[in-house]
């Protein structure tokens, strides 16, 4: 059998080994928790990069995503105005066309007319050249068939030329109006009877200044001016 003091020590060292077995099993417990803590906190640091890292991924190919959307957007946009571009081109050609015919239409018929104008023209002023030359001919005709008439002035006595010039004869008239000149009648008034006698002698006047029909032909010989 053991002795108290013996059975004393033994509990004392029971109970020393029961701590230091506590105490290692806390620290051991301790470290796996911090190694756990540090497995935890790498395994939370490893999936953080790995989202930071989606997330860049992900950013990434949004932005390019974004960027051919735009540059999509932009070229379809570059296609539409260079479309416009054309059609209008074309319908400026085409309008310039339409123009440019219609002017050449316009030229042309302003021509054509300018061209009538001109024949019109040419053929009136034939017309009237034959005309003149007709008359002409018919005046001349006329003139050499009709009878010479006896000049009687101051440079022809009895009909005959004195071979010079006198100032005071007067070449004969070469036409004569063979209706007779009637004058127009006023009547008199009738507050006085000396201005009614006169008018009236005014208005018969003229009457004796008939001129009778004449046929004058130009002379064989002639020495005046103004025959």
């Amino acid at each position: 059998n053991l002795s108290p003091w013996e059975e004393w020590f033994i509990c004392k060292e029971r109970e020393l080994r029961d701590r230091l077995q506590a105490r290692a099993l806390e620290k051991i417990n301790l470290q796996l928790e911090k190694t756990k803590e540090k497995q935890d906190s790498e395994r939370r640091r490893r999936l953080a990069e790995e989202k930071h890292k989606e997330w860049v991924q992900r950013k990434k190919e949004e932005e390019r995503r974004e960027r051919e959307r735009k540059l999509s957007k932009e070229m379809a946009e570059k296609a539409t105005r260079e479309l416009e571009k054309m059609q209008l081109q074309e319908k400026a050609k085409l309008k310039y066309k339409e123009w440019l015919k219609k002017k050449r239409a316009e030229e042309s018929e302003k021509k054509k007319r300018e061209k009538e104008k001109e024949k019109q023209r040419q053929a009136e002023l034939q017309e009237k050249k034959e005309r003149s030359e007709k008359i002409f001919k018919e005046w001349l005709h006329n003139a050499r068939n009709k009878a010479r008439p006896v000049l009687n002035g101051h440079s022809y006595p009895h009909g005959k030329s004195t071979g010079c010039y006198d100032g005071i004869s007067y070449p004969a008239p070469a036409y004569c109006n063979p209706i007779p000149w009637k004058p127009i009648h006023v009547p008199p008034p009738k507050e006085d009877g000396s201005v009614s006698v006169k008018s009236s002698k005014r208005s018969a006047y003229p009457q004796s200044r008939r001129s009778s029909p004449m046929v004058i032909c130009k002379p064989q010989t002639t020495c005046c001016v103004g025959s």
